[in-house]
């Protein structure tokens, strides 16, 4: 008997589409689906990594790039406008052929606008019913469209907490919602269950795997050219001070997916590590830096650390949520043009952390929402 199949896209903007997609397919795999996964590039890399039972099927991500100042990222990505629409259109007709060989049982798109099937179950996730704008026209304008285009899909799955108690804000509890039935999923967060071997440092690339604690650990992703800025912002200030730290640079290969990019006697910088190593590096830091990417925060609740976001310049998702986690005091939150390491350092010392809500991913609640979707 032929086993149901499942085939997944996440979007190819940052790292987080693909690793929240991570705890998503092995619940499918748990369930019984043979899952295909659709991607490239580093989005593959981590996802093989992390999936060796999943099918691997080459679908090309959108490549976006942001600009290099954030007041200019409007533009930029107007112009990037045709590209986008291509992909959309590209992803689309892909699907179909796709359908026509393999036969899926079930769509899930990650914030890829065209990744459904009329004739199949399809899925949206996003955490962006509520998209944060420059202007609060172009916000309104964009959420119209967003809502007339989500009827294409059979539901919307939504990675947050429903209600007040949420950690996106507005963005995915907004007061208008799609027509469409929606799952609000709980926290998506693939190392809360990582089992790491602390007897043996033989399976892990890890180079300063000890028990010895880091002042900070850089996780850093997204788009180029600001995910090298970042790279380079925190590598270079954390060796001025001359402070134990670890930088993860977001570039897996798959040559050699936890290279070491450099290291001296007080830092190293990766590439990427795995999970299990990269929960050692989590476990060992006092503060964690990090753009405030959502998937990132939903992985690194469960942890209880200090968290220092410098989110993306004009990427007003990352924005908000810096705002909004400062405001609850779940975290520190610098504009990326003013971020002195030291003075945030010194600041994260007497600022009251309080830790943002969990409520873990059910498998029980995913077999009850794909039932709805044969409703």
């Amino acid at each position: 008997m032929k086993r149901p199949s499942i085939c997944i896209s996440p979007i190819d903007w940052g790292l987080g589409h693909a690793t929240r997609c991570i705890t998503l397919i092995k619940a499918f795999e748990k369930l019984g689906y043979q899952v295909f996964v659709a991607t490239e590039g580093y989005h593959e890399v981590i996802l093989r990594e992390a999936l060796p039972n999943a099918h691997f099927l080459h679908l090309r991500g959108y490549r976006i790039r942001y600009a290099k100042w954030g007041f200019n990222l409007p533009i930029v990505l107007l112009f990037q406008l045709p590209k986008i629409i291509y992909s959309i259109i590209h992803e689309q007709n892909w699907l179909k052929k796709a359908h026509a060989q393999y036969q899926f049982d079930m769509i899930v798109s990650d914030n890829r606008f065209g990744f459904y099937h009329k004739q199949v179950p399809s899925v949206f996730i996003t955490h962006q019913l509520n998209l944060q704008m420059h202007f609060a026209w172009a916000t309104r304008l964009f959420q119209k469209i967003q809502y007339a285009w989500l009827k294409k899909y059979t539901a919307c799955w939504i990675p947050d907490i429903e209600g007040e108690n949420n950690l996106s804000g507005v963005l995915a509890n907004p007061k208008h919602k799609p027509s469409i039935p929606l799952w609000y999923m709980g926290c998506l967060s693939r190392l809360i269950d990582t089992p790491i071997d602390n007897t043996s440092d033989n399976s892990s690339a890890v180079h300063s795997a000890t028990n010895n604690k880091n002042v900070f650990l850089g996780i850093v992703s997204g788009p180029e050219p600001q995910r090298t800025v970042l790279e380079n912002l925190l590598w270079k200030a954390g060796n001025k001070l001359n402070i134990p730290f670890v930088v993860i640079a977001g570039t897996p290969s798959k040559e050699q997916p936890n290279k070491i990019i450099a290291e001296n006697k007080n830092a190293t910088l990766y590439a990427h590590l795995a999970a299990p190593d990269l929960v050692k590096e989590i476990k060992r830091a006092d503060y964690i830096i990090c753009r405030g990417g959502y998937t990132t925060l939903m992985e690194l609740i469960p942890f209880d650390k200090k968290l220092i976001f410098i989110p993306t310049p004009g990427q007003t998702e990352q924005m908000y949520l810096g705002k909004l986690w400062e405001e609850k005091n779940w975290a520190l939150c610098y504009a990326q043009e003013n971020f002195k390491l030291n003075f945030a350092l010194e600041e994260a010392k007497s600022f009251h952390f309080k830790q943002a809500p969990f409520k873990a991913f059910s498998i029980e609640a995913l077999e009850a929402a794909i039932k709805k979707l044969s409703l």
